[in-house]
């Protein structure tokens, strides 16, 4: 099944949600990127998943008890209703069923309602009534852990929402307190820190909250069977959501997106209770399904983390388990459920305990997981095990790729010798500024003096220190096939004096038995071709993640030749995938699971804006000394060739025409 079947099964289930109501002073639309307004109402849509009861007899077989099928259920974003809560609700949630401010109308609206006829007025909305909402406390406190691990630094502080929207006064004005905190004081007070984590869970619940409506369709449903699936990092996916959707219906319902599943959390488990997944999203598309290129459901989405300074974000989908773990859990704990209709939430509850039910997921998954009980991890996966995580004696930290089992690894010289490429430390946010090394050379291209190239590496927690024999004489390696994961010192074995940002390290603990060394493919990389960045990208040691896939193609292939007359080699690769802070060192692999390149770098504009899709990477074929070496690791005069000048090289990486 490709992406245009995928589509249509989505189509049966996604829709659209809009909220309005009485806003007097103009204070619902706040956090918001786009509303309408007109004579005191405010208008917000999101996206949402209808789950009609009839497919519980679809699904589960003719002798399921009979539920009505004259009533669905829609999952969406509860960022969408909040506004419109009523303030008796919100000073005391558990006082029963959720209630709306007077005047407050929810309406859904189906794909079989959504007329194309260039009539926008004939749409025809249905009206909903809301059930209840939903706080998901495992995906909840992922996002918290996420959060927390960032406290420490002022430069990589997180924050919910899109860049398209103001930051919500909730978590900006939390981030700013805390980053203020942080910068007064390095000791922080047992209460300081209290109230810290108080916030990072105030924001993980904002994040992860969903709602639960009721419609009352004016027609007969008939959907295929919900399958599910549980992704492995890498993989494809489509969702579908309306972006921007009450602006104009017509053209913005139901939008595709697709995209790679980039990291989940908690690592090495199937009980993921959060996907960080690597597709263009815009506002309006919360709430909307996301499924597999199969056909398969794996969750919804919700509003992304943003980083605070360079505002990066990372779109973050609840995955379906968690959604029925919360879902199972509410049931049991909270009375005031009593309240609504007892026979709407036991469909509920079936329609969620049908998808989650351990001998149906079994079944569906019997295709993925081996007779051991793990499941049965894809080409990429595999590769992502010969990535690791390197940190230096300054709190700087990057990423490195295992060539051989007796724990050589490949990573970045700018790590170890940031001076080299116009950094005086390896703090994120420098760059090495190439625009005044162009207008020296008199460059007539105005777009190359507007663009730099940016070396990737993160930031420690609180400052570093500039000691590069400091950095030399403490690095520190993560390997995270091990479970749990194995930490060791390194000793630097090369770095390269070229124009080739390369550097070797050495392990000082090997355990052949258990390296997985990554496969490198030397041959001249195809343009179009499909692409994986793999490395520890924005997330460092302190997040516990293992490392992240970016998806998208090689771009651009840079060749050169060594001499007049000789067979060109690729000399770089520029690709559309997202490289991010930390990724430096990192791998760039096919489907197939093996290394095309080494990301070395991203680009930032004269204007300071990061250009995470447009980076630069050497690829494996000009690496084909430090192959060679790895083989036996004995003939260092193999990697001599990479330290001699070379014109046409440096004239590629510093981006000047030879």
């Amino acid at each position: 099944m490709g992406f245009p079947e995928t589509a249509d099964v989505a189509r049966n289930f996604a829709v659209m949600v809009r909220v309005q109501g009485p806003d007097p002073k103009s204070l619902k639309m706040k956090n918001h990127a786009f509303h309408l307004y007109n004579s005191g109402k405010t208008m917000l849509s999101a996206s949402g998943m209808m789950f009609p009861t009839s497919i519980l007899s679809a699904a589960m077989g003719d002798d399921t008890e009979p539920i009505s099928s004259d009533k669905a259920f829609v999952l969406t974003a509860a960022s969408v209703i909040e506004p419109f809560l009523s303030q008796k609700y919100r000073e005391n949630p558990m006082i029963g069923k959720p209630q709306l401010i007077p005047g407050a109308l929810i309406d859904v609206l189906l794909e079989e309602n959504c007329r194309a006829d260039g009539n926008i007025g004939s749409t025809k909305w249905t009206p909903a009534e809301l059930l209840m909402l939903v706080s998901i406390p495992e995906s909840s406190a992922a996002v918290e852990s996420i959060i927390l691990a960032s406290f420490g630094s002022s430069n990589h502080n997180w924050e919910v929402g899109w860049s398209l929207a103001s930051a919500g006064r909730t978590s900006q004005q939390i981030l700013e307190n805390i980053g203020r905190k942080v910068e007064n004081s390095p000791y922080q007070s047992v209460a300081t820190k209290k109230e810290e984590l108080q916030d990072a869970n105030l924001m993980g619940q904002l994040t992860t909250r969903i709602a639960v409506l009721e419609i009352q369709p004016k027609f007969s449903v008939f959907l295929p069977k919900l399958q599910l699936s549980i992704p492995q990092r890498g993989s494809t996916l489509l969702a579908m959501g309306s972006p921007f959707g009450i602006l104009s219906p017509l053209h913005f319902f139901n939008n595709i997106s697709v995209g790679s599943i980039g990291n989940t959390y908690p690592p090495n488990s199937f009980k993921r209770c959060l996907l960080m997944v690597d597709i263009r999203c815009l506002p309006g598309m919360e709430g909307g399904p996301v499924f597999c290129e199969n056909g398969q459901f794996i969750g919804i989405l919700t509003r992304p983390l943003r980083q605070k300074i360079s505002g990066a974000e990372i779109q973050i989908v609840i995955p379906w388990e968690a959604i029925v773990l919360a879902w199972g859990g509410l049931m049991k704990e909270e009375p005031h459920i009593k309240s609504v209709e007892a026979r709407n939430l036991n469909a509920i509850e079936r329609c969620l305990s049908f998808c989650y039910s351990d001998e149906p997921l079994n079944r569906r998954l019997h295709d993925h997981v081996s007779s051991s009980g793990t499941q049965t991890p894809s080409l990429v996966e595999k590769a992502m095990n010969s990535i690791c995580l390197i940190t230096t004696g300054n709190g700087s930290w990057a990423s490195g790729v295992l060539l051989n089992k007796e724990g050589l690894v490949l990573t970045n010289a700018h790590l170890l010798e940031p001076w080299r490429f116009g950094k005086s430390t390896t703090v994120s946010g420098d760059s090495a500024d190439l625009s005044s090394s162009l207008e020296a050379a008199g460059s007539t291209s105005r777009s190359l003096q507007n663009i730099c190239i940016r070396y990737e590496n993160d930031a420690p927690p609180f400052g570093s220190s500039n000691s590069t024999s400091r950095s030399l004489q403490n690095i520190c390696v993560r390997l995270d096939f091990t479970d749990p994961w194995m930490w060791t010192d390194a000793k630097v074995v090369y770095i390269s004096k070229g124009p080739l940002d390369v550097a070797l390290l050495q392990l000082l603990q090997v355990f052949p038995d258990q390296l997985c060394p990554i496969t490198m493919d030397v041959d001249f990389p195809t343009a179009g071709s499909k692409a994986f960045i793999i490395g520890h990208g924005l997330f460092g040691p302190r997040c516990d993640l293992l490392p992240s896939a970016s998806l998208g193609v090689i771009s651009k292939v840079i060749a050169a030749t060594k001499s007049p007359g000789e067979d060109c080699f690729a000399a770089m690769l520029q690709t559309t995938a997202a490289v991010h802070p930390g990724s430096s060192g990192g791998a760039v692999v096919r489907s197939d699971g093996k290394m095309m390149g080494l990301v070395t770098s991203n680009a930032k504009h004269g204007g300071g804006t990061v250009i995470p899709h447009l980076n630069f990477s050497i690829p494996c074929g000009a690496l084909e000394a430090v192959l060679n070496f790895s083989a036996d690791m004995k003939d260092y005069g193999i990697l001599e060739q990479l330290d001699r000048p070379d014109e046409q090289l440096s004239s590629v990486w510093s981006l000047m025409p030879p």
